[in-house]
């Protein structure tokens, strides 16, 4: 099937003077023959591909018994490739008759099903004597011959043969264009499965038959798209940089060395689509080192096996370490002889001991680093003895061929200068041309020039370039950016369309090509198949453009996203789209829904009080508005005066809405929420006489319904704990707990064992259980917090408060008891539980939800606990990640956080205390079983009598807990 190396050199159209220089220029001629030859029969294939699903093609084997054979219900074709660069003589095709008479002999004995046909598939058209031979009637009836101007195909299975590889590449990607991926660049799709079509043609897993299904394919093309949609989307135009690395290697472990703004991600992006195995992509920014096992395990499994039924249930065991699972995933890639290509960004961040941790644990992974320049670098080279590969940007080609394609005369010096002004990072040099093309006659020196004579001013050089370059986009592409930059979160292609359409007051035609006009601007990112976003470099000069063109445009665009951001957040919520949504809000003055918000406890829950503030305070403040509304400000801003302890402006706050309801006739609600604000700021004051005073107050006007009582009665255990009193707080709060198992038809013994997702069917039907939810969530953490003060065990209402805050999905209070739990953990000295608390809980809920205002103080004891439990390389580096946020914590966390620091050197120099052994009691470690699924323990345990203490280590009688 190769190309005749001797016909190529008789040809003349290859002369090896035109490319490289070589010693022996005929083999040189003779390697690019083989290798045309190799890549147009793949090229081939991958158009068969791309024709089987309609043509009925049940499997398409490659390099079997011929190059290529086609199997369909009654019949096979046998298809043997032939490149030539002259005419195609019958010498060429002699050994693949005489082949074909082997193969059709096994079918007339019946060792194959099915009826044979043959082709022979070329470039080249026949010769005279081949031509007059094919005419003849010894010419086999069940063999035809492909050429790119012969008789069509007879077989709608098969392509005409392309002409050149140039060809080829073009008839590949004009059906791959057919297939239904608008986003999905046909040309990506056509090297994709030539690449599978080269492994399957090795044997190679995870094709061992060399063969593709008919199944398979849609799932195959699908896998195409689902490989990419965790990374952004490359440039239209991608052009390589200097001396770029191979995406994937049989190293264990490699580190991509380069700036920030190198294009590291976006190189990645690019090379992902053109690798034959899947890429695991993890961005590792705002994780903690020890917790990388976990997380690449997670990720890995879930791209190998998502589809996998069982598989992932046998990788993820409960309570497993992520170095165990990461250990049990690299045996089952091993057994299927596979291995799985992990991208790791941002892995300076990473200690390299939990770097070699991984690779010690699974041989199958293979690590790519991309990191920033530093010091780590040479850490990373030590510890795995390898040298750092190198983004380096664009060299002075690749800048002269951008620099002319966008208009630009340039020389090589003019190159080099730009080059060093840019770094030859591709958006900044893109820019650049730009502008240079637009406003200096295309004269890249004189760009230059007036660019570094202003480098000394605040702005840097690629500020500069930005915003000329931002100046002399066309009018529509200016507009589409200034209101796509309105929302800071990505929007769907089709709410971008949609904000397009209703403020500009086009169709969706004109929509739809002002944003494909966007990405070669280098203004657009787009993430996975349909998540658009003005890049956040750009989005400062596309808001400054929106207010030049004055407030009315302002005003629709934030109208138009407000309903837009409302129908997607109750399909899709999320902290970013409940943020925009707030400021939207506020901008556009809606004061009524900004102070529903505010008083609805959920919403301090969402971590986005930042967000709302500077609102409720100018509607506290307007004089002129509605007294109700103005109270209920008020009440949103005491709420979380109260919740950060901040008591003096609480307490201003709160004789303001007193002011108000004197002034004004408001009504019994506006009067409840000030007196248990009082009430409840008594008590973190320390002033009993003014609690009981309160008390009676309130409990005098609070209406008689069991709902309304029941949180009166919370807030009245919560004021003696203010005050000191636990023993009343505890036994209040208990009898409130049960009350609230009652409410949501559930006992203690329901949640022992199960996790959130199991205790959601068993709440009540037809019904919001958010509220009740989080009333017994909040009773348990009271309860927890009284016990522990009367130096008991908390351990089980803490982990059930914890169960309940997730499912009402308050996550502020979800976070703020687990690291209770974590600090009770540390006190009993059990520390591999702490750690599990914090990796498997409390940071999943973190990085899903984007809560960001625990995250150092979480940090900080997870650090403790790494110390702890003996990981003091990761623990110290975990401190030493967190020192530039010292000097601007609040005094009370800065000195938590020096005590730390203190623990952490001691437990590194002196040791810490055991780890406690957990014996988990059978009767208990039963249910576990039971509930997850195990099988039942045979042995028989002795009856628990109802007033003997619980084996669940509660403290309480067996009759009050478990025995219930």
């Amino acid at each position: 099937m190769a190309e005749d190396s001797e016909a190529a050199t008789s040809s003349g159209e290859i002369f090896p003077g035109d490319g490289i220089s070589v010693i022996d220029e005929r083999q040189l001629i003779r390697i690019e023959a083989v290798h045309r030859g190799f890549l147009y029969q793949h090229l081939y294939c991958a158009a068969c591909l791309l024709l089987a699903g309609a043509a009925g093609v049940e499997r398409i084997v490659v390099e079997g018994d011929e190059d290529i054979e086609i199997v369909l219900p009654d019949r096979r074709i046998y298809v043997q490739v032939k490149t030539r660069n002259g005419k195609l003589a019958a010498g060429d095709i002699s050994g693949a008759l005489e082949r074909f008479e082997e193969i059709r002999e096994e079918h007339r004995k019946g060792a194959r099903p099915g009826n044979p046909s043959f082709v022979i598939a070329s470039n080249a058209a026949p010769n005279d004597p081949l031509e007059k031979q094919i005419a003849t009637s010894d010419w086999p009836e069940d063999v035809e011959l492909h050429w790119p101007d012969g008789p069509e195909p007879t077989r709608s299975c098969l392509p005409c043969p392309p002409r050149d590889l140039a060809d080829a590449i073009s008839v590949c990607s004009e059906l791959a264009g057919q297939l239904p991926f608008a986003l999905l660049r046909p040309e990506t799709l056509t090297w994709k499965l030539a690449s599978l079509v080269m492994l399957a043609s090795a044997g190679s897993p995870p094709r061992k038959d060399h063969s593709f299904s008919r199944a398979e394919l849609p799932g195959l093309f699908e896998q195409l798209v689902v490989q990419m949609q965790e990374l952004p989307a490359p440039p239209p135009v991608y052009r390589a940089q200097m001396n770029e690395p191979a995406l994937l290697a049989e190293k264990p472990v490699r580190i991509i060395a380069g700036l920030s703004g190198a294009g590291k991600t976006a190189w990645v992006a690019e090379a992902a689509q053109h690798a034959p195995l899947p890429v695991t992509y993890i961005d590792v920014v705002e994780m903690p080192g020890a917790a990388l096992a976990s997380a690449v395990a997670r990720e890995v499994a879930g791209r190998m096996y998502g589809r996998s039924s069982g598989k992932l249930g046998e990788i993820l065991l409960p309570g497993a370490s992520g170095l165990d699972m990461l250990g049990t995933l690299s045996v089952t890639l091993g057994q299927e002889g596979l291995h799985a290509d992990v991208v790791i960004d941002n892995a300076h961040r990473i200690p390299a001991s939990d770097i070699e941790a991984i690779v010690g644990r699974a041989p199958h992974l293979r690590l790519l680093l991309l990191c920033q320049p530093g010091p780590w670098i040479a850490a990373l080279e030590a510890r795995f003895n390898i040298q750092a590969e190198a983004l380096n940007g664009w060299d002075e080609d690749t800048i002269a061929a951008a620099a002319h394609d966008a208009g630009c005369l340039v020389n090589f010096a003019d190159c080099e200068r730009l080059s060093r002004l840019t770094g030859g990072l591709p958006f900044y040099v893109l820019n650049a041309a730009a502008v240079a093309a637009r406003d200096y006659g295309g004269a890249i020196r004189a760009f230059c020039e007036d660019v570094e004579a202003q480098t000394h001013i605040v702005e840097t050089a690629q500020e500069i370039i930005l915003k000329r370059a931002f100046d002399g986009l066309p009018a529509d592409a200016r507009e589409a950016i200034a209101l796509l930059s309105v929302a800071d979160v990505a929007l769907s292609k089709d709410e971008a369309t949609q904000l397009l359409q209703e403020t500009c007051g086009i169709d969706a035609k004109g929509a739809a090509a002002r944003l494909r006009a966007l990405p070669s601007t280098g203004a657009l990112e787009l993430f996975g198949m349909t998540g658009i976003k003005i890049h956040d470099a750009v989005r400062m000069l596309g808001k400054a453009e929106l207010a030049a063109r004055g407030p009315d445009l302002e005003k629709k665009v934030q109208e138009v996203l407000r309903g837009i951001i409302i129908r997607s957040i109750r399909q899709d919520w999320s902290i970013g789209k409940l943020g925009l949504l707030i400021r939207l809000f506020g901008q556009l003055g809606d004061a009524m829904i900004l102070v529903q918000f505010a008083t609805d406890e959920l919403f301090h829950e969402m971590g986005v009080w930042p967000e709302i503030e500077p609102y409720l305070l100018a509607i506290a403040a307007d004089v002129d508005g509605e007294a109700g509304i103005r109270l209920w400000a008020l009440d949103g801003l005491v709420f979380n005066d109260l919740r950060t302890g901040q008591f003096e402006p609480g307490e201003a706050r709160i004789d303001a809405m007193k002011a108000l309801l004197d002034e004004y006739d408001l009504g019994e609600d506006e009067w409840l929420a000030w007196g248990m604000k009082r009430m409840l700021l008594k008590s973190m004051v320390g002033d009993a006489a003014g609690v009981q005073e309160m008390l009676g107050l309130v409990e005098g006007r609070v209406p008689a319904k069991a709902e309304h009582m029941r949180v009166f009665r919370y807030n009245r255990a919560l004021a003696f704990f203010k005050l000191g009193d636990n023993t009343t707080a505890v036994a209040e709060a208990g009898k409130l707990v049960e009350e609230y198992y009652d409410v949501l038809g559930l006992t203690p013994a329901d949640v022992m064992g199960r996790n959130p997702p199991q205790l959601r069917p068993l709440l009540p039907k037809g019904c919001d259980n958010t509220d009740q939810l989080k009333h017994l969530a909040d009773t348990l953490d009271l309860l927890a917090q009284a016990a522990g003060r009367k130096s008991q065990r908390s351990t089980m209402a803490r982990i059930h408060a914890m169960k309940f805050y997730e499912l009402a999905q308050a996550y502020s209070s979800f976070v703020r008891v687990g690291m209770d739990l974590v600090d009770e953990l540390v006190w009993v000295n059990d520390f591999e539980s702490a750690r599990y608390t914090i990796e498997r809980n409390i940071f999943p809920v973190i990085q899903a939800i984007g809560l960001t205002s625990d995250v150092l103080e979480l940090r900080a004891l997870y650090a403790v606990v790494l110390a702890y439990c003996g990981d003091h390389q990761a623990a110290t580096h975990e401190v030493e990640r967190l020192r530039p946020y010292e000097e601007a914590m609040d005094p009370n966390h800065r000195a938590a956080f020096q005590d730390q620091k203190q623990i952490i050197s001691d437990v590194r120099r002196y040791g810490g205390p055991p780890q406690r052994r957990v014996d988990i009691p059978p009767p208990l470690q039963a249910l576990f079983d039971q509930r997850r699924g195990a099988t039942p323990s045979v042995e028989q345990h002795k009856k628990v009598g109802r007033n003997e203490r619980c084996p669940c280590g509660s403290g309480q009688k067996y009759k009050r807990c478990h025995g219930r």
